[in-house]
């Protein structure tokens, strides 16, 4: 076997080779839901921050 990027075709590097395809097999939309999911909390970070100068805007003259 050779690889494109010069790695050596080693045992250990087949075995990762194996695992990281059987692992991609049982689970193919991974990458998806974690690209999907940092953007939910990028966006939910943004409300959250947007929350919070809105509230500090609302309550700057009143007396806690």
């Amino acid at each position: 076997m050779t690889y494109d990027d010069g790695t050596e075709a080693t045992v250990e590097q087949m075995a990762k080779d194996v695992t990281t395809f059987l692992a991609w097999t049982s689970e193919p939309k991974m990458e998806t839901r974690k690209q999907l999911g940092l953007a939910s909390l990028a966006y939910l970070g943004i409300l959250a921050i947007l929350a919070f100068l809105s509230y500090r805007h609302l309550w700057r003259n009143i007396e806690h």
